[in-house]
Formats: C-alpha cells, structure tokens, sequence
C-alpha cells in the first residue's frame, strides 16, 4: 500500500506542494482535502470537508502524513477550526503533523534575530491564533505519539501573490529609515520545504523558515515597482502611514525581526532557490 498525503485545507501553497509531490513522482497516494471544489491535478483526490464543522468524516486521513495549512477560524483567539480537526480525529492513526504556522508567533522583536527558541509573544489576533493552534498540536502529539513538524513561515510571495493592487494604486511607501525589517519566502521554497518535510525523520520540531535574506519592507514594494515597471510613489513617515494604512498592513508594519533560519539550513539543505527576492519577483511576472 502507498503511503498517504493528505493536503489539509489545500489552498495556494497546497497546490503547489501537490504540484511537486507528483513532478517528483513519489510513491505516494496524495489527497488535497478543500472546503470547495478546486482544480483537478492528476492522480490526485480531491475532497471536500469543512472542518469548522462539529462533527466530520475524516476516517481518509487514517496511517498518514497530514500537512496542515487551513488558516485559523476568527471565532476567538483560539483556533477552534483546528480544535474541531483534532476532535475529529481522535481514534485514527496519524503518522504525522506538518503545520504551517506563521512567523508573527514571535511579535516584535526590534529588528533582532529570533531563532526557535525565543518565547512566543503574538501582538495580533491572527498570530494569537497560530500559537493556540500549535499549542493544541504539541499536546495532541504527545498524547498520541504522532510526530509533529512546525514551521514558522513569514510573509510568502510567488505568482498571483504580489501586492500589484497597492502598486496599481501608487499607496505611498514609509521612508527606508523607518521601515520595518521583514522575511519573506518564495512559494516555490515553501512547497520544497514541506515536501522534504514529509520525509523527516523527527519526532517534534519547530523550524523557522525564510530565503534567509531579510528585507526591509519599503525595499519589498520598491522591487516590486521596479519589476513592473512602474513609476515609484511618494514616501511618507511611519506616523503618517499610521494614519492612512488598513489595519492588516499596519499589523505587518508594527512588526520588525530577523528569523534565525540556521536550523532550516542544517535540515533542508538546497531547497531555497530563490535567494535574490527581486529575481523572485520577476520570475513572478514572468519577466
């Protein structure tokens, strides 16, 4: 019998990371599990389930390796869309959890360099959530020796992934100087990552993920008006963007670290390819 992949909430990155599952052409049996219909990949099943159900039929996922990437419910600051997965499969055997958790776990940190071991300390209801969310997964593991893989991932970018609205608009750019220091990965890395992750043989690990080249966010929009083409906006103060930023962008705005990826480096060697975040962008486009 092969051995299961099930793609949980398969989405943008699951795509892609069933793209590469079949390029590779492992012997695997793959399932991309959506709360709706979504593009047909060879060999691939697909089905439909909606986990912030009560009560779901999940017997598919029994002797697997699940990669989850729903993002949490906004019910309340705990993910309870996860909760409701996890109830559901209490009884089945799980071989193992690859989640797809966020950077934003770590807070603000100032600019410094964060490696797995510093302390939670979300500032946002979305990064409150991931923490829960690994919390229910570290506990669940353990009661039920499954093997658990976290991987911390920030900002994530590729094709159809570009903030080209923003650009089309011309929103104004907070000055180098007072812009935030973010990371960034190419969606491509990411699915490399998760697919080397399937083949992990650890019992519990939280990684930090990232193109290990962190950037400022002013630097991220100016390559992106560079690759387009485009005539660069105006420049404002970060106390003016304060004032005329959505609430989503200025979450990411108040936010600034560096994401030690030694570990990613020493565990997935070679899948980060994309180094260059401009190039990155331009392949992107297609340019």
């Amino acid at each position: 019998m092969k051995d299961k992949v099930i793609l949980a909430g398969c989405g943008y990155l699951g795509e892609y990371i069933g793209d590469m599952l079949l390029k590779k052409r492992f012997d695997l049996s793959i399932i991309k599990v959506c709360r709706s219909v979504k593009r047909e990949q060879f060999s691939i099943k697909s089905i439909i389930r909606d986990f912030d159900k009560e009560e779901i039929d999940l017997q598919f996922i029994n002797n697997s390796t699940v990669i989850y990437m729903a993002p949490p419910s906004t019910i309340s600051d705990k993910d309870d869309r996860i909760s409701n997965f996890i109830n559901n499969s209490k009884g089945l055997n799980i071989n193992k959890m690859i989640y797809i958790s966020t950077s934003g776990v770590y807070g603000d940190c100032g600019g410094k360099l964060v490696d797995e071991d510093k302390k939670v300390s979300p500032m946002t209801k979305r990064a409150k959530r991931r923490v829960s969310a690994e919390k229910q997964l570290i506990d669940y593991s353990i009661e039920n020796n499954i093997k658990l893989i976290i991987l911390r991932v920030p900002g994530i970018y590729g094709k159809g992934r570009l903030p080209l609205k923003r650009v089309k608009e011309r929103e104004a750019l907070v000055n180098k100087d007072e812009s935030r220091t973010t990371n960034i990965i190419h969606v491509e890395d990411l699915a490399r990552i998760c697919t080397a992750s399937i083949f992990l043989d650890k019992n519990m690990e939280i990684i930090n993920v990232s193109d290990g080249n962190p950037i400022k966010t002013t630097t991220y929009y100016e390559h992106v008006y560079k690759a387009t083409d485009t005539k660069l906006p105006k420049y404002i103060t970060y106390k003016e963007a304060m004032n005329i930023y959505s609430e989503k962008r200025l979450s990411f705005l108040k936010e600034s670290r560096i994401l030690d990826v030694e570990k990613m480096k020493r565990i997935f060697p070679g899948c980060i390819k994309h180094l260059d975040s401009y190039k990155g962008i331009r392949q992107c486009l297609d340019l």
